[in-house]
């Protein structure tokens, strides 16, 4: 068996390459060839990925959820696909705490070698994929305009504290959000789909229990009301999820299309994607394996046959 390890945002500093040498380490114990692949910049490990991932029956990618963004769209492209696993190194995280993946290193790669995984849904949009969340308004550059110095130190409350200066300089998408059962249309500071309980580091409180392979996306929108009502909806959503709803619309989609006049910024798994006026929005059913903690297979997949 052969297994690849793509990995970003490493240097020649000691303690990155110690890392890297006990996760290669550790899955020789399991696999005959481990080889590695740094990124070389935006895009770097999709394009790799594209060329020669069918020969691998593992990819385990180091990073935060941009990095994991990176692998999910060369995977897509395989005929063959392998499994994937993720050991997360940004700053939330949100896909790899979703899959019950943390920073634990040895704890992590006992769950790789465990091989405990299952068939997790994967989105498209246009001709684009990504794994939790797609998000455009207010929020939409957080993740990428926080100061890296900043993120550095004081971790995800960079975030929080770029949220804020964003409601006050992001100005209102006008959209159309339909499909073949709802049309929709307004002006909102925040529109999200999220295949996930997690944003930001934040645990959103859903009325019904998440699962990752059922075929749906949650797909909020935040009316655009005044600035300081505005913050206070996104508060409260983060604080109260679905059962919070003044100035705040919920669905559960399977596909649905995004039409405005004007171009909207649009954000994928955190990282930016583009400015389009049209996107088209679907659930690709159960496309990848992915690996998972015991307990999220329990909770959250309701295919338990592998």
């Amino acid at each position: 068996m052969r297994a690849l390890v793509a990995y970003n945002k490493f240097s020649g500093k000691n303690k990155a390459l110690k890392k890297l040498s006990y996760i290669c380490t550790q899955l020789k114990t399991k696999y005959e060839i481990v080889e590695h692949f740094k990124s070389t910049g935006p895009k770097s490990v999709t394009e790799h990925i594209k060329t020669c991932g069918f020969i691998y029956d593992l990819i385990v990618v180091i990073g935060g959820d941009g990095s994991v963004n990176e692998v999910v769209n060369g995977i897509m492209n395989l005929e063959r696909k392998p499994t994937v696993a993720f050991i997360p190194n940004g700053t939330c995280n949100d896909a790899a705490t979703t899959l019950g993946l943390r920073k634990n290193l040895k704890k992590t790669m006992k769950k790789i070698l465990d091989g405990s995984s299952s068939k997790v849904d994967i989105f498209m949009i246009n001709d684009s994929y990504f794994i939790y969340g797609l998000a455009a308004g207010c929020l939409t550059e957080i993740s990428y305009d926080a100061p890296h110095k900043i993120k550095k130190n004081v971790g995800r409350f960079a975030y929080y504290l770029q949220g804020l200066k964003s409601f006050n300089s992001t100005k209102p998408i006008s959209i159309n959000l339909h499909n073949s059962d709802i049309n929709i249309s307004g002006e909102y500071s925040l529109f999200l789909a999220l295949n996930t309980r997690y944003l930001a580091g934040f645990k959103l409180h859903r009325k019904k229990r998440i699962y990752l392979d059922d075929g749906n996306l949650k797909v909020t929108l935040i009316r655009r009301t005044t600035k300081i009502m505005n913050i206070i909806d996104f508060g409260m959503f983060l604080l109260f999820g679905e059962a919070y709803k003044h100035n705040i619309s919920h669905f559960d989609l399977k596909e649905f299309s995004v039409d405005s006049q004007d171009l909207v910024g649009y954000n994928t798994d955190g990282e930016k994607f583009g400015k389009e006026k049209h996107i088209d929005v679907k659930v690709i059913p159960q496309a990848i394996d992915l690996i998972i903690s015991k307990r999220v297979k329990r909770r959250h997949i309701l295919n338990k046959n592998k």
